[in-house]
């Protein structure tokens, strides 16, 4: 596999040699800079105050130790608090990732980013009911040396969401490339009604943000380089690193003591699946999805956690006894290679490609590594939890969580939606046929503000993809497969609100969701990073 880091290109771009991404199997990353002809929306456009919160985002080169040696280079968010609580801006350890902004739901909040960086970017909100404006499309690129201003009020409900880069222009995609540098950030929104269920706060609630990454020998992250078909498949598969960081550091270890803790996890890997489960067999126990609290816990053996969804849960270390440690840790699993109404695994796989029956032009696109990663995972420890010291208070996690989730909006005439998730071999990912073209949207992406649709994702590819709904959360309906189940079906958690949802090869994922307050456009797309990056994004436009 081929890959470029940043070093490199920071070099490159102070002697001037800097070129855009291009397609699926175009130039490789370099840090450079289109120039769309639509610029940032100005101040004036800003909701007016007075605001509850104010604060000042940089998006900055910086050099942050993350192993042990050298330095590594990376892209991050900093900010500062004018106006607010104290508690608005919090630290998430002391590497690269972005602070956590913590907002109460009802506050009038003002930002203003600075764009630090040698090439356009923007900030999108992840998962926030916000007007188009302030949502960080593409379409409003914020340009290296400049800033732009936005307000909105936070009205979505309690949990953890974040915010992360998301430029697209005409020569591609740099959301992969911005996101894997560093920029990402936790942001939660807390409410009286959750407040009221005294679920674990202050130290015993910890934000843990899942990425993987890889580093040369200098400690210099390393990404897709320009570099044939090892790096075509790469793009195709979605970048997947060597090893795992929490919260920008390896080999997380956290100190816990034998009392409840509440894990608030965001998977802000480029395109990694995890399947979550504890190292001592205990259940998984899932309180929030992307959206907030569930209804009422659910308990598996492992939980699927698709790239930009979060999750969170519950977990009681009274039982385990100072000294001894408990692992979260990503399973092992297959996804298999579907098409043709079956399902090959790994298995299989090897035993085709020993016989020479996966033919010469599969054997010159990827090795037998690259295949493997295509279809499944390896065992990865996430977090140690060391338990070192006793707690005499017991608490007990409510069978009653939320009280204010929507029932479902869908009545017998709710119109139906389809949206064929396809591929343009050597071309990149495509949405019914199509690839991201700006903020054109076709006479089928055009939806009526207030009214409730069900939108039907078709996977007609051998992959998974995660797709993300931008300015609002829904409701998943109904999951239909036509293949062989994986193993990660029986972790997904479909109970709930969310704004991401993973639809399986050869399944149809059905959500309901409703188009409420703003006209305008927004954005849905695939959120393996270099997926949406080749194309399998679009724009809809929300219209009285």
């Amino acid at each position: 596999m081929a890959y470029v880091d940043l070093q490199r290109r920071s070099v490159l771009r102070r002697i001037g040699g800097v070129a855009a991404l291009s397609t699926l199997v175009g130039a490789g990353v370099w840090l450079g800079g289109y120039r769309p002809a639509l610029r940032a929306a100005s101040a004036s456009t800003a909701m007016e105050g007075p605001f509850d919160v104010d604060l000042r985002v940089r998006a900055h080169p910086d050099k942050v130790a993350i192993l042990p040696g050298a330095p590594s280079d990376v892209w991050r968010y900093t900010a500062e608090r004018i106006v607010g609580p104290e508690d608005t801006l919090m630290p998430v350890g002391e590497s690269y990732a972005g602070p956590l902004i913590r907002l109460f739901r009802g506050q009038r909040v003002h930002v203003r980013i600075d764009n630090e960086l040698p090439e356009d970017t923007t900030v999108h909100w992840h998962g926030l009911h916000v007007p188009p404006e302030m949502d960080g499309q593409p379409r409003l690129p914020i340009a290296p040396a400049t800033s732009t201003t936005l307000a909105f009020d936070v009205v979505d409900r309690a949990g953890l969401y974040w915010y992360h880069p998301h430029p697209h222009g005409p020569n591609g995609g740099r959301v992969g490339f911005q996101s894997y540098a560093g920029l990402a950030g936790p942001l939660i929104i807390n409410d009286d009604a959750e407040r009221a269920l005294e679920l674990p706060d202050g130290e015993r609630e910890l934000v843990l943000i899942l990425q993987d990454r890889t580093f040369s020998n200098g400690n210099e992250l390393q990404y897709i380089d320009d570099g044939g078909m090892g790096a075509m498949m790469t793009r195709m598969q979605g970048f997947r690193g060597e090893r795992v960081l929490v919260n920008g550091h390896p080999d997380a270890r956290r100190e816990v003591s034998t009392q409840p803790y509440r894990l608030r996890l965001l998977n802000g890997s480029n395109s990694r699946i995890y399947k979550l489960a504890w190292s001592d067999g205990r259940a998984v126990t899932v309180i929030g999805t992307d959206g907030g609290l569930l209804a009422k816990p659910e308990r598996r053996r492992s939980v699927t956690l698709a790239p930009a969804q979060r999750i969170d849960l519950w977990v009681d270390f009274g039982d385990t006894e100072p000294g001894d440690s408990v692992q979260l840790v990503s399973e092992e699993y297959q996804l298999g290679m579907m098409g043709g109404g079956g399902m090959m695994d790994r298995g299989m796989m090897d035993g085709l490609m020993d016989r020479g029956m996966m033919g010469d032009r599969m054997d010159g696109m990827m090795d037998r590594g690259m295949m493997r990663d295509m279809m499944g995972s390896e065992r990865l420890s996430l977090v140690t939890f060391a338990v070192v010291a006793r707690a005499n208070d017991a608490e007990t996690l409510p069978e009653r969580l939320a009280q204010d989730l929507p029932a479902s909006p869908v009545q017998a005439d709710t119109p139906v939606r389809r949206f064929e998730l396809g591929m343009r071999m050597m071309q990149g990912f495509t949405i019914n046929g199509r690839q991201m073209e700006g903020a054109t949207v076709a006479d089928d992406e055009i939806v009526r503000l207030a009214q409730t649709e069900i939108w039907e994702f078709v996977n007609n590819t051998m992959m998974p993809h995660p797709m993300h709904v931008h300015g609002l959360q829904f409701l998943v309906q109904e999951r239909i497969s036509a293949g062989g189940k994986t193993d990660l079906h029986d972790g997904i958690i479909d109970a709930g609100l969310h704004d991401t949802v993973l639809v399986f090869p050869e399944e149809r994922v059905r959500i309901a969701l409703t188009f409420k307050d703003f006209e305008g456009f927004y954005m849905y797309h695939c959120h393996n990073m270099e997926h949406e990056d080749a194309g399998m994004m679009r724009y809809f436009k929300v219209v009285a």
